[in-house]
């Protein structure tokens, strides 16, 4: 029954641990960065700020303090065995104050920890540990009379000195659980039956300074916990700017930096990763900006920059968001529609087309003097047919509407209706056609 409960605990803190690292790490506000990089306190923080923190430092150490319960639940019950041994008188008593009350109080803790508490229920639980183990050894010790009254109750010292290391409070609780467990102990040994009462005294002094020892221990790694707790905000802060940058990196190296449209080695990768994936019905636009050198010697190159820009813009308003636009050349343009048949295709080319034609190239009032057009080169993708092959194709429809007087589109044929198309074009040839 204690595995399953275990699991779901396990489960249960990490989601908490996640949670509260993700709240920390995203609300800039609540902990702004230069709180990671000063020496700070956890008191000294606003009320949010430690909420995150008990739930993150609860996730992180609950498991130790339930496993230190369940070990000590399992340790008392052995422990009825040991008591009958040392004295059979001891076995009712042992049953009922081991078997029954201590183990019931331990369990109870125990299921209480299985879920996050507030801090005082948190430093309530180590005070109640405190007074059951050392009245538990006091009641057993005096029954059995002065050769294990002082075992018993040195033995109930050293047991709550362990819960002080394992019981994830704040610190404030683990003195007043030090502070009972002494103060019972020296009252229990002034008050119980002693043999020898200056022994006494001195091995009470050497476990009370134990006791301290393991206060100051919890003291230090509460303040270890709490820089660590910010080193790990700052790191996974740290980790989400850097994957932002590669983000950022990763989409500047597949732009174009004059138009904002994918580049031409981005254009590539994306469709063949279409193709591969058996995309049916591909289309590729293969544009062109009709006479764009005489535009650029005539008004500059700020000018044909601007004229490029406004181009690409103008061919991604006309495209769905399933589709791609690059530049794929100086003043050349590739389209991939995807879904679309001839029909489909001659309609956004046409569109796209007559968009570019109501283009204003220039600053306001100081337009260009000339209407921009394009020609544009449709080939439809035919079965398994490389997308390069395709793509040689629109090109060559291109060449073709360049011939026919430009401005206007012009669809390829199949593979099957017509002759295979031409080499490729040089960057020559295109700017005779241009």
């Amino acid at each position: 029954m204690l595995k399953p409960d275990h699991t779901d605990h396990r489960i249960r803190s990490q989601r908490t641990y996640k949670e509260a690292l993700t709240l920390a790490m995203s609300d800039r506000v609540l902990l702004p960065d230069h709180l990671l990089t000063v020496e700070s306190r956890l008191p000294e923080m606003p009320h949010a700020v430690r909420a995150i923190y008990n739930s993150y430092y609860w996730a992180a150490h609950s498991l130790k303090a339930r496993a230190w319960l369940q070990a000590v639940i399992i340790l008392n019950l052995a422990l009825i065995g040991f008591d009958a041994f040392l004295d059979p008188s001891l076995l009712a008593p042992s049953l009922i104050i081991r078997g029954g009350i201590v183990t019931t109080i331990l369990v109870a803790l125990w299921i209480l920890w299985a879920r996050e508490q507030n801090h005082a229920v948190q430093g309530a639980s180590l005070i109640a540990v405190s007074a059951t183990i050392m009245i538990e050894a006091a009641a057993l010790g005096l029954l059995g009379g002065e050769a294990l009254f002082e075992r018993y109750l040195t033995g109930g010292l050293f047991t709550v000195a362990t819960a002080i290391l394992f019981f994830p409070i704040a610190f404030s609780w683990t003195i007043c659980a030090v502070t009972l467990a002494t103060f019972l102990y020296v009252v229990m040994l002034a008050a119980g039956p002693v043999a020898d009462p200056l022994i006494a005294v001195f091995t009470g002094c050497f476990y009370c300074s134990a006791m301290i020892t393991f206060a100051s221990t919890r003291k230090a790694a509460l303040r270890s916990h709490w820089k660590s707790f910010k080193s790990k905000v700052r790191e996974l802060r740290d980790q989400e700017t850097l994957e932002q940058l590669n983000v950022e990196l990763r989409l500047a190296a597949d732009l174009d930096p004059l138009t904002g449209v994918r580049n031409r080695r981005a254009a590539q990768e994306e469709i063949s990763r279409i193709c591969e994936g058996g995309a049916q019905d591909v289309a590729f636009l293969m544009l062109d900006i009709d006479d764009f050198k005489i535009l650029n010697d005539r008004y500059g190159h700020a000018i044909g920059d601007d004229c490029i820009r406004q181009v690409a813009r103008s061919i991604a308003d006309n495209l769905r968001s399933r589709d791609l636009v690059s530049r794929y050349g100086g003043e050349e343009f590739l389209v991939v529609l995807r879904a679309a048949d001839r029909d489909c295709a001659s309609a956004a080319a046409e569109r796209i087309r007559k968009s570019i034609e109501q283009l204003h190239i220039g600053e306001p009032g100081n337009f260009i003097d000339r209407t921009v057009t394009v020609s544009i080169g449709v080939a439809l993708r035919h079965g398994d047919e490389a997308p390069e092959k395709t793509i040689d194709r629109a090109d060559e429809a291109l060449y073709a509407a360049k011939r026919a007087g430009k401005n206007r589109t012009v669809i390829a044929p199949s593979p099957a209706d017509g002759p295979a198309p031409s080499p490729r074009r040089s960057d020559h040839q295109r700017r005779e056609v241009a």
